[in-house]
């Protein structure tokens, strides 16, 4: 703290802070030392006698991400968003999203350094989980817009989504029946435009449950002495995910084992725990296989061979409660999906 860099370095982070809205300061105290006054508008983080507990490091992994912990993610209305990124043509499309947000739904993009899902299209994908699609359409000359744009409308047309096109006057669209159509190059006047109030109303009308909707399940020892260290990486992958995580005991039918069967079939993606091959997550595991869940495998030390039917699947090892949520963050790390909610703010 007495370190003139370390105020130097500090600085410059709020500059970076200030230029982009994604940048973080996150503060870690790990010693019983007065915060200095250039940190004290910043939100820090105690690690009581430079111990690393598990709550402590959630806290650290969770100020990576922009997410309301009391958001229901169960009751969302997703609404994929396409739009440009270009620092120049951010202004419409910002004040449009705003417009969205206050009207409730939660937009959903693609991330720009999103690695993937593996086989299959990323948007496409994501998009089949969202319940409405709204398109942003910039003019750049000579009639022509975004490529990948107008791509992601024909995506959305394919899988029958209602949806909200704003575009140029003089950009040339192909086909978009079924998508409400607005044409307009000023933002005041767009906001003053009866029509485009009605087309925010009638998509909150015709926003659809999605066919596909995306959540993680998490197969795990339910004993009562994991019961925080589970909430814990349930809300942790909600955070780093942005999508539901549902855990065993949380699903509740007459009956239940069908009940669990079918989540785990229609979760985006499942880890388990087989730690000590416990029996009830190595079949979770096992029903995961079968019905082609994205499946990743985490286990407690020491090491041993996985049963026989995981032996081709790489098992993530931790040594305590602290790494596995290391290693959760690690592998759910590439599931992640942007949020333009909070980016907006």
């Amino acid at each position: 703290m007495s370190s003139g860099w370390v105020r130097e370095e500090y600085n410059y982070a709020v500059g970076q802070r200030t230029q982009h809205a994604q940048f973080q300061i996150i503060p870690v105290r790990i010693e019983d030392c007065p915060v200095p006054g250039f940190l004290e508008t910043t939100k820090w983080i105690d690690l009581p006698s430079g111990e690393l507990a598990p709550s402590t490091f959630s806290e650290i992994l969770h100020s990576f991400y922009n997410f309301d912990v009391a958001l229901d993610l169960q009751t969302t209305r997703d609404v994929y968003v396409s739009r440009s990124w270009r620092e120049s043509e951010a202004r419409l499309p910002d004040q449009i999203c705003r417009a969205f947000v206050e009207a409730g739904f939660r937009l959903i993009g693609d991330s720009q350094d999103q690695a993937g899902f593996g086989e299959g299209d990323r948007v496409a994908t994501i998009m089949s989980s969202c319940g409405g699609f709204l398109a942003i359409v910039p003019h750049r000359g000579e009639g022509q817009t975004s490529r990948h744009i107008l791509d992601e409308i024909g995506l959305a047309r394919s899988q029958d989504l209602p949806g909200v096109v704003v575009a140029h006057p003089d950009v040339r669209l192909p086909d978009a029946t079924g998508l409400t159509l607005l044409r307009t190059a000023d933002q005041t006047e767009l906001q003053r435009r009866p029509d485009f109030a009605r087309a925010i109303q009638e998509l909150g009308e015709h926003w659809r449950k999605p066919a596909s909707p995306h959540y993680a399940f998490f197969a795990t020892d339910l004993g009562s002495s994991n019961l925080m260290r589970n909430r814990a990486v349930q809300q942790l992958v909600q955070c780093v995910t942005a999508m539901p995580c549902i855990l065993g005991e949380d699903v509740r039918a007459e009956h239940l084992q069908k009940e669990i069967r079918d989540r785990i079939a229609g979760a985006f993606i499942m880890v388990a725990d087989i730690s000590r091959d416990n029996l009830n997550t190595c079949i979770e595991a096992g029903i995961a296989r079968g019905t082609g869940t994205r499946l990743h495998l985490v286990a407690q030390e020491p090491r041993h061979r996985p049963p026989f039917m995981f032996r081709d699947l790489q098992v993530f090892h931790y040594e305590d409660d602290t790494e596995l949520l290391a290693v959760i963050h690690r592998v759910l790390h590439p599931y992640r999906r942007r949020v333009l909610n909070y980016e907006l703010e």
